[in-house]
Formats: C-alpha cells, structure tokens, sequence
C-alpha cells in the first residue's frame, strides 16, 4: 500500500472524529470487552495510517501509542496523522513476523483488518506474545468479512487466555 499511502485516508473516508472513535472503540469493545483501560503502551501491527491506534487513542482506550506497517509510506501517515492530533506516535517498518521491539515491551497490542495480509499468522502470534508484558492483552478486530471477524474474535480470546496462563504460573 506504500504507493497510495497519502491519498488512502481519502479514499477509504478515514478521520478522527466521534464516528470513527465510536467505530474503533465499538470494534475493540466487541472483542475485549470494558475494564483495563486505559492500556499504558500499546502497539499496532500493520497500523496503515494509523486509523484504529489513533481513534482508540482518542477513545481513551490507551495512553502511549507505538505502530508498524511493511510500508514505509503508511507509517510516515501514520505518524504525521498522530502529530496533526497532538501525540507523539513511534513507527517502525516492520512485519508482524519478525517485530523490533524488546520481550515484554507493551500492554497492549492491536490489530485492524490486518489478519488478511500475514502470511505466517503462527509465527506473528509468537512474536506477539514475546513483545506483550505479562498480563497484556491482544486484540483483532475489523477484518473484511463476518468469518474473518469470528477467526479474529477467537484469535484475540486465545491469545488472552494463553497469556494469561502463561504469565500466572
């Protein structure tokens, strides 16, 4: 998506307003549920430019906010987006196979419409796993179609329960 990175916001009707907030923060609701927020450091895989980071930053939903995208492009909109709304955002390059962040970095790491696009779905849960504290949370949401969105709902509920075993033993 790097080459339509600057026109994408338009294209796709993408804002920071009270429809996109309450869209986001419904979404993250619809898998999470409420309680924990907000989330101290959370993290974002294949953020585009930065829609869902953003509008749940604004929902209250997380305090600190940190993205990445294969797009150089994405995540220069990503951060510019942050900045035009008065955060400093942090963007790395990077998949969601191999993430450039040090063992138990974030609260939270989140994902939108971004299941689709991971070719080793596997090992990007390991490395979400290493990179969430122990307790942390991880959510999918958003995905283009009603049994994407189930498998993301199921993704995040396992990820939840795997984490939350493997950090109480």
């Amino acid at each position: 998506h790097d080459w339509e990175a600057d026109t994408y916001d338009d294209k796709w009707s993408i804002s920071f307003d009270d429809r996109c907030i309450t869209y986001a923060t419904d979404r993250f609701r619809a898998v999470a549920g409420e309680g924990d927020w907000p989330y101290g450091s959370a993290l974002e895989l294949g953020c585009g430019t930065g829609f869902f980071l953003l509008n749940l930053k604004l929902g209250g939903v997380l305090d600190e906010g940190h993205v990445t995208d294969l797009s150089p492009g994405m995540v220069e909109v990503a951060k510019r987006n942050g900045a035009h709304l008065g955060f400093d955002l942090e963007g790395r390059v990077a998949d969601a196979e191999t993430l450039p962040y040090p063992d138990e970095s974030f609260d939270l790491v989140i994902g939108h419409a971004v299941l689709h696009h991971i070719p080793d779905l596997e090992q990007a849960m390991r490395e979400v796993l290493r990179v969430l504290k122990p307790g942390g949370r991880f959510v999918f949401a958003g995905e283009p179609t009603a049994k994407g969105d189930f498998i993301a709902r199921k993704l995040s509920q396992l990820t939840w329960g795997a984490a939350r075993r493997i950090t109480h033993l």
